[in-house]
């Protein structure tokens, strides 16, 4: 009895899958400030998983401001509070830019400001294939 071939996949829908996946932010570089170690290292795990470049993880306010003025990116993905500071004028930078960004935090709708209040959001635990299509979506891809 033999196996897979050595580079096939037991499951050829799966492969598929995957392979879309790894190749959906192919070219997008995405800015990631989260502040909870653990999962700034899943989220850029998750991103470059997907083929994205990612620039960071950054955890405070101060870090993530200064590598956005000297940065290249396609997208920034914010959590809201770090480490209880607000992520908001970053949040306000960017849009002055017109850099896109999707907010994923914990917080829901009524605890942001009006002013972001239609800007894109995703619920913390986030959903992998939503934040991705929001990704491209903001991107263009």
């Amino acid at each position: 009895m033999t196996g897979p071939a050595p580079h096939s996949s037991p499951h050829p829908r799966l492969s598929g899958v995957i392979g879309a996946i790894s190749s959906a932010l192919l070219g997008v570089r995405v800015l990631i400030v989260e502040d909870e170690f653990l999962v700034a290292l899943q989220l850029e795990d998750d991103l470059k998983s997907a083929g994205a470049e990612t620039v960071g993880p950054y955890g405070d306010l101060v870090s993530a401001t200064a590598a956005a003025k000297r940065e290249d990116f396609d997208v920034a993905v914010l959590d809201i509070n770090l480490n209880g500071r607000l992520v908001y004028p970053l949040a306000d930078e960017l849009t002055a830019r017109e850099t896109p960004f999707v907010f994923v935090s914990g917080y829901g709708l009524s605890n942001l400001p009006e002013r972001f209040r239609s800007a894109p959001r995703m619920a913390k635990p986030y959903d992998l294939a939503g934040l991705i299509g929001e990704i491209r979506r903001l991107s263009g891809r």
